[in-house]
């Protein structure tokens, strides 16, 4: 269980890890297709991440603990009758031995009982590879078979016989006086021992994990716990494979980032994978990580003493100080961008003459943009006009007249004057607004 939790964690830290170096990514190709994709990427990880953390939280680290717990519990029910009856200082110590009525005493071993794997000491937590591989869901394997033939299991009486195994008669544990009131389990309920003088039962190891009412519950509840325990080659833990668009989770994340109504999905889905990725085939992925574990990181970043690959960077705060490096790098860069951008626009501003003929309405037609509003009773309509354009045009008016009166007054005779565009006023040519 320790080993299992173990590997889940280490699961949850690559998925956070891959967040992070796809951020880093990124960032170092801001403004570029590669962007879009690693956006992507980055919060698939994101997303594996949380539903890792998550399922522990909620469900499987108390699924552990129980296991753990009902586990020690079954343990401490065998620990005691096995160091007791190893103790027993004479040959009729059988117990779980097949030696038969004259056999010799078993002795206690590490990880043995005469000749049966049976390990009585818990495993250490640092053991981090240990499996579980006595105990599957058809039960628990590692049991001995019952062998019911004869008095293999234990000797009916004399010399031979192991007297803790009985409660009756002289040979019993408990003399004629003190006997079972009934029949008594040990080991969990591995072990019966009979209030008669007859062999002890021992369930079969294809029935502990069973449920047989008032019987061997321990070993049922510990096999029922530990079946039950996270697992970190099951869902969510162990890695989607398959073609992009056909991950469950990468669907979730591509749902979300492209929020279409109705959501996206069959054809559009993969085309929106093949697009963002160049293909949907799993090894675009790896094409990707490849490409992530090649970025080289300069020595300095991040207390880094030595140029190294983000392959070769996996502390999530070296990590973590690393993206916060190129962030200041490109916010810096964006800050100069929109500086230089809106230098240009303030200049073009400045120089460009107001379009003032398009502001409708009074309110929009402003003297600091070099228009005036014609008209002191309506607040719409053509009346907003650059400023000085109606002085313009009565100069334009008054020098064109004056031409043309000059033209008029040239015509010094009655008899000369044949223009539509003059008057005579009895002595010469004017023009008639001048009349």
């Amino acid at each position: 269980m320790t080993h299992e939790l173990t590997q889940i964690l280490q699961k949850a830290k690559t998925m956070r890890r891959g967040e992070l170096k796809a951020q880093i990514f990124g960032l170092g190709h801001a403004g570029t297709e590669l962007a879009k994709r690693v956006a992507v990427i980055a919060a698939y990880f994101s997303l594996r991440n949380k539903q890792i953390i998550e399922a522990l939280e909620t469900q499987d680290i108390e699924k552990a603990i129980d296991a753990a717990a009902k586990a020690a519990y079954l343990q401490g029910r065998i620990d005691d009758p096995l160091h007791l009856l190893a103790a027993v200082d004479n040959t009729n110590n059988l117990y779980l031995s097949t030696t038969g009525a004259t056999g010799n005493k078993p002795a206690k071993t590490p990880g043995k009982l005469g000749d049966v794997d049976f390990p009585l000491s818990a495993p250490s937590a640092k053991n981090k590879a240990a499996e579980l591989s006595g105990i599957t869901q058809v039960g628990f394997t590692i049991l001995k078979k019952d062998v019911p033939s004869g008095d293999a299991k234990q000797v009916a009486s004399g010399t031979k016989k192991c007297n803790l195994l009985s409660s009756v008669n002289g040979q019993g544990f408990g003399q004629t006086q003190a006997e079972l009131a009934g029949a008594h389990e040990i080991l969990g309920g591995y072990i019966t021992i009979k209030d008669t003088n007859t062999e002890i039962d021992v369930t079969a190891h294809n029935k502990a994990h069973t449920v047989e009412s008032g019987k061997h519950e321990s070993w049922t509840a510990a096999h029922a716990a530990i079946m039950v325990s996270p697992k970190h080659t099951t869902t969510p833990y162990i890695n989607e494979t398959g073609e992009i668009h056909s991950r469950s989770d990468m669907t979730k994340v591509l749902q979300a980032v492209y929020s279409a109504k109705p959501q996206i999905s069959g054809t559009d889905l993969e085309n929106k994978v093949i697009e963002i990725f160049q293909g949907k085939e799993a090894k675009k992925l790896q094409e990707y990580e490849d490409a992530v574990n090649q970025v080289t990181i300069p020595a300095g970043v991040a207390g880094l003493e030595t140029d190294q690959t983000l392959a070769a960077v996996n502390d999530e705060d070296k990590l973590i100080a690393i993206r916060a490096f190129y962030e200041q790098q490109v916010g810096a860069a964006y800050g100069k961008m929109v500086a230089t951008i809106s230098e240009a626009s303030n200049k073009q501003t400045a120089t460009a003459p107001a379009d003032c003929g398009k502001k409708l309405k009074k309110v929009y037609c402003k003297e600091s943009d070099g228009c005036k509003w014609n008209s002191t009773d309506k607040s719409e309509g053509d009346f907003c006009k650059r400023k000085g354009e109606d002085e313009q045009k009565a100069q334009g008016a008054g020098q064109a007249a004056k031409e043309e009166g000059k033209k008029c007054s040239e015509k010094k005779k009655q008899e000369n004057f044949k223009s539509p565009d003059c008057k005579w006023d009895g002595k010469n040519a004017k023009i008639p607004v001048l009349l």
